[in-house]
């Protein structure tokens, strides 16, 4: 199991009041809210004129106007569908402590379809010339840019530890978080709220493992069974179950899966526990070193 790296106020990689031990908080699982509130439900809202404007345009039989009027209708739902995605990017992005920037920044690219839509409604929709409609365009990208931000551009890691280690860790965390997306999924379609409750017991020990490792990568190896066999089973049990829950209820079925269910919420616990001691161990075992050093040099006086 990985040491953890002490890191103090007298260390000399550490900063001032700077702290690496810490228990993992517990967390509320809950069913998933919608990311980016009333702003972007507007969003989605707000191109609907064009939507009614381009059927009557059919009417009034102009198709070209009635093309224009759908693309943008089409652009601007595109760009809410991106915005939204990229919100939910940004949102794990900081609940981790070592992570990746996105892969494709989702809400600078959604600012620019906005832009573009709002450039097509003003040139063709709304009878503007050529560079007022691109003039208002760029101004509907930079507000857009303005209200919602732009996307994490930044590797976000722990100090002292290489950009190898850091991004292997965000790796694991990404793809284990995602098999925890999953198993939300699959329970939620049981509809049965002790076992909902169940599973919720066993995702908050997940991301307490998560976050357990988070502090050090080096407990990466030690936590790799759990976070991919052990969860990956859990995920796959959970969708059997489900698809079977659908299909007709059995009682001793569900007593399997619950008891499978406990039994993985305990290892995730006992293992995060062994974590947390071995790492509260070598943390100890590196302080009496480092006193001993201090002393050697003459900056503590010696009992």
């Amino acid at each position: 199991m990985g040491a953890q790296r002490f890191r103090g106020d007298h260390s000399p990689d550490g900063k001032q009041g700077e702290h690496h031990i810490e228990a993992a908080k517990p967390l509320k699982i809950r069913r998933r809210e919608k990311p980016g509130g009333f702003a972007l439900t507007l969003m989605f809202l707000a191109p609907f004129p064009l939507l009614l404007d381009g059927f009557s345009k059919i009417t009034e039989a102009s198709p070209l106007g009635a093309a224009t009027a759908f693309g943008t209708f089409a652009l601007f739902v595109l760009a809410a569908w991106t915005l939204r995605e990229g919100i939910k990017a940004e949102a794990a992005y900081n609940e981790r402590k070592i992570a990746r920037p996105p892969m494709f920044p989702r809400k600078i690219i959604a600012s620019g379809l906005s832009g573009a839509a709002v450039m097509l409604a003003a040139w063709f929709g709304w009878g503007q010339n050529m560079f007022t409609a691109i003039g208002l365009g760029g101004l509907a990208t930079a507000a857009h840019l303005v209200a919602f931000g732009v996307d994490p551009l930044r590797r976000k890691g722990l100090v002292g530890f290489n950009e190898y280690e850091t991004d292997r860790m965000a790796r694991a965390v990404e793809k284990a978080e995602a098999i925890i997306e999953d198993i939300e999924s699959a329970a939620n379609r049981i509809n049965n709220r002790s076992i909902e409750r169940k599973v919720a017991g066993l995702l908050t020990s997940v991301k307490e493992m998560l976050r357990v490792v988070e502090q050090d990568p080096r407990d990466l190896s030690s936590a790799r069974k759990y976070m991919g066999v052990y969860l990956s089973s859990a995920r796959d049990a959970t969708v059997k179950f489900a698809e079977l829950n659908e299909r007709s209820r059995n009682t001793v079925k569900q007593e399997e899966y619950l008891s499978l269910i406990n039994d993985l919420e305990t290892s995730f616990n006992g293992q995060r526990e062994l974590m947390l001691a071995d790492n509260q161990s070598d943390l100890d075992v590196e302080i009496e070193v480092l006193q001993e050093r201090l002393q050697n040099e003459g900056h503590l006086a010696r009992d």
